[in-house]
């Protein structure tokens, strides 16, 4: 008896085993979740963030609950995600300059990105685009740049600020063009873009939604977009790689992001539900109103970005010599 107890002893556990991992599997979270958001109301991540909360009691049955907590370029509300209990109840939707160049700008973020945080899913991205003064001599990538080379130091660009997306993504420009051209920060797209529009400025690196209005009403001209593909909203434009600038790829994505040692039910659940809720019809379209464009990366995908984009910004901003206070 005591022989075919212990061999019956592994078929008697099995359905248990699987019981309990289906249960692990359906984790439901017990009460609102937390959605930080490293800017002001209004921001893409803010409408990101509102957009994918709203519908997450259809999928959870709770709802995703919007906190605003800006500062140090986001990284007040990425430290706080970063700190908080590792139980599904808190997460913050972050981007490309948060989580990967952040880390080499600044002495202390107060987070690692690649150790203190999780990631859940990619849910939306937004391209950028060179422009240039409707009456800018320059009408190709390749007539900047060899104005650049033939006056160095000479030529300026706007940014939304230093450190911003915008301006690493003018830093990438000149590291892979081997160009010197002066850098000037504002405080946001808006008064960088007028003076740009005064011809106070050679030209802009910004985010596509931003800088299209000026574009059809002919303010701007674009000369490129840094996407692997043109932009629909820009379909006569190239993108840098067809401009011939092969390897120049610049998105600024958004992804929500947990804190560190999140159980893997919590993780998957947290991010098939963001993933789901970007690509409904009604989401994906709003979305697109925007200005962004869907597209999604699950926890494993997305940790591997993270870890791509870091070499990459890394390398542009050690080059650059940058670093911010």
């Amino acid at each position: 008896m005591h022989r075919r107890a212990l061999l019956a002893a592994p078929a008697l556990l099995a359905p248990l085993l699987r019981h309990g991992s289906a249960r692990a599997q359906q984790w439901s979270p017990d009460r609102p979740i937390r959605i930080l958001v490293p800017y002001p109301p209004g921001a893409i991540n803010d409408t990101l963030a509102r957009l994918i909360g709203e519908k997450m009691g259809d999928m959870l049955g709770q709802l995703g609950v919007v906190e605003n907590r800006p500062g140090a370029s986001g990284s007040v509300a990425i430290t706080a995600t970063a700190q908080a209990a590792p139980d599904g109840a808190t997460m913050v939707v972050a981007n490309t300059a948060n989580l990967t160049m952040n880390p080499f700008l600044f002495a202390h973020t107060g987070y690692d990105p690649q150790k203190d945080l999780t990631p859940l899913a990619v849910c939306a991205r937004v391209m950028n685009a060179l422009v240039v003064p409707a009456n800018s001599p320059y009408r190709t990538l390749a007539d900047l740049v060899a104005a650049a080379k033939a006056a160095p130091g000479k030529l300026s660009y706007a940014s939304s600020g230093a450190g911003s997306s915008p301006h690493l993504a003018a830093e990438l420009f000149k590291y892979r063009t081997g160009t010197d051209i002066a850098h000037v920060p504002y405080r946001g797209s808006a008064p960088g873009l007028a003076d740009l529009i005064a011809g106070r400025l050679e030209f802009f690196i910004d985010n596509i939604p931003n800088a299209l209005p000026h574009v059809e009403g002919g303010r701007l001209r674009a000369l490129g977009v840094t996407g692997s593909e043109r932009d629909p909203t820009m379909p006569d434009v190239p993108t840098f790689q067809e401009a011939g600038f092969p390897g120049y790829e610049v998105y600024v994505w958004f992804g929500f992001v947990g804190p560190a040692r999140l159980p893997a039910p919590i993780r998957d659940r947290l991010g098939d539900a963001i993933i789901r809720i970007a690509t409904g019809p009604e989401t994906a379209e709003r979305i697109r109103r925007a200005g962004a464009t869907v597209w999604t990366r699950n926890p494993a995908e997305f940790a591997v970005l993270i870890g791509e984009e870091l070499q990459k910004w890394g390398t542009v901003i050690r080059a650059a010599n940058l670093r911010l206070e």
